[in-house]
């Protein structure tokens, strides 16, 4: 088969037009991965998920376990498959990519079921790529088979800090250290952390030592000693650190150091404006540990979408819990990643702060915004004359984009605008059948809604598919 005939085959498979008999010959009479493209679809029909979950072939019964776009309950039929290599694959749970879409979860009681099940594997994937319910976690924890518990220790999303920290003594070390991992800490003897340290093969390794490190007795001094600025810019993110400490780290001659320091929860506003801190719109500031912890902290969260320092304030736009006033607060601030944060973290960020973020964003997750309900849709075709080809393509989420824009569009020098007008439904099926031949848009032409029928016969003939 020509790769053109297994790019159009795949494209066909996720077509939201292609009736129930096109992807039953798909599943049925190819092979490889493109039959797992029928359930990576928005819907999938239940009389494909019957075939899929009787099928003789394991790979097939696995593509049902992962797609994305079968329903929980369908993929949940699979959880008492014969096969443990199948069951793992429903454990996992189908990946999916982008914050804000996610895959439909499994019932709670299937869930309870896979945490018990008797291959360790099953157990040690549960949860690795949906949700789970929180007493569900608990029973992994609780399981005798050290690869369960690091696993979930590391597949937790959010879990409480009460939570993990018992793990810090587990017997296994593999254990111990992805609960030293969540929890953001360091452990070890003090000569341990000095000799950790000296064995570091990166300033950043360096620098997340010396910020997770346990600080007691005379560690943190000893620490402050070596001389490392990467050693002290940890320090000055350690929670840990005694307050002379970050009084000396105030004042220290690194810029890294001294910003590390105003960024520290316990300063007050007055004491952190002493600070000769500098931190740019381009500047990027990793999260330390206790901000993953406090995201659901409102006494904190607000102090911090409230503070002067833009630092503090990114932080705070980490939570997805922020009430009202504050999401509002934040998407007016003057720091453009402040903004952005909040758009890629709060489920309420304002659709015409989305569309803003997306347009001024050079980062290539922009786009992971687009499936937001709140993300305008009207109007967007006045973008058809941008110089963005990445403004260009919202045309097509438009409802009152015209045809003939869109098959205007369907002409443009970028080859991903014309793949989203071959996927819209107004383009014109002469056009798309031009596209369907067009080496850089055979695949999104192949998923376009306005794809006669006769084309649907042609891509399974040229497949070689009855």
């Amino acid at each position: 088969m020509k790769r053109a005939d297994l790019i159009r085959l795949d494209g066909l498979a996720r077509n939201p037009a292609a009736p129930e008999s096109v992807l039953l010959r798909i599943l049925t009479g190819a092979q490889g991965p493109v039959r797992g493209s029928v359930f990576e679809r928005d819907e999938v029909p239940a009389a494909v998920c019957d075939v899929a979950v009787s099928h003789p072939d394991r790979e097939v019964r696995g593509y049902l376990a992962v797609g994305a776009g079968a329903a929980g309950a369908q993929r949940a039929r699979l959880a008492a498959d014969p096969d443990p290599w199948v069951r793992r694959r429903v454990a996992a749970g189908p990946e999916v990519h982008g914050r804000w879409r996610q895959a439909d979860p499994l019932p709670d009681e299937v869930c309870a079921a896979l945490a018990r099940d008797e291959d360790r594997r099953v157990r040690a994937r549960l949860g690795m790529y949906v949700p789970v319910p929180d007493e569900v976690w608990a029973l992994l924890l609780a399981d005798p088979e050290a690869e369960v518990r690091e696993s979930a220790l590391y597949h937790w999303r959010g879990a409480p800090v009460a939570a993990v920290r018992p793990f810090l003594d587990d017997p296994d070390p593999a254990v111990r250290r992805a609960a030293a991992h969540v929890a953001g800490v360091v452990v070890g003897s003090p000569a341990e952390i000095l000799e950790q340290v000296a064995a570091a093969e990166s300033g950043r390794q360096r620098q997340q030592t010396a910020a997770g490190a346990v600080l007691g007795g005379e560690l943190a001094d000893r620490l402050y000693a070596t001389g490392d600025e990467d050693v002290r810019e940890g320090l000055a993110f350690n929670t840990g650190l005694p307050d002379r400490l970050v009084a000396v780290l105030a004042s220290d001659a690194s810029p890294a150091v001294r910003l590390a320091v105003s960024l520290r929860p316990e300063l007050t506003e007055a004491r952190r404006a002493a600070i000769d801190w500098s931190l740019g719109s381009e500047d990027r500031v990793h999260p330390p540990a206790w901000v993953g912890q406090s995201l659901t902290d409102p006494v904190l969260m607000r102090a911090c979408a409230e503070s002067a320092h833009p630092g503090m304030r990114r932080f705070a736009a980490y939570s997805p819990h922020l009430p009202g006033d504050l999401v509002a607060r934040l998407a007016a601030d003057e720091d453009f990643v402040v903004r952005m944060l909040l758009c890629e973290n709060h489920p309420a960020a304002p659709g015409d702060l989305l569309l803003e973020t997306l347009l001024a964003s050079p980062f290539i997750t922009r786009f992971d915004q687009l499936g937001r309900p709140q993300f305008p849709r009207a109007g967007l075709a006045r973008f058809a004359e941008s110089e963005d080809p990445g403004a260009r393509l919202l045309v097509a989420r438009d409802p009152d984009a015209p045809a003939e824009l869109i098959e205007r569009l369907s002409h443009d020098p970028s080859p991903g605008v014309r793949g989203v007008m071959a996927r819209d439904a107004r383009l014109p099926a002469g056009r798309l059948l031009e596209l369907l031949h067009e080496p850089e848009t055979v695949g999104a032409a192949a998923e376009g809604p306005a794809l006669p029928l006769t084309a649907m016969e042609s891509i399974l003939a040229a497949a070689g598919i009855p």
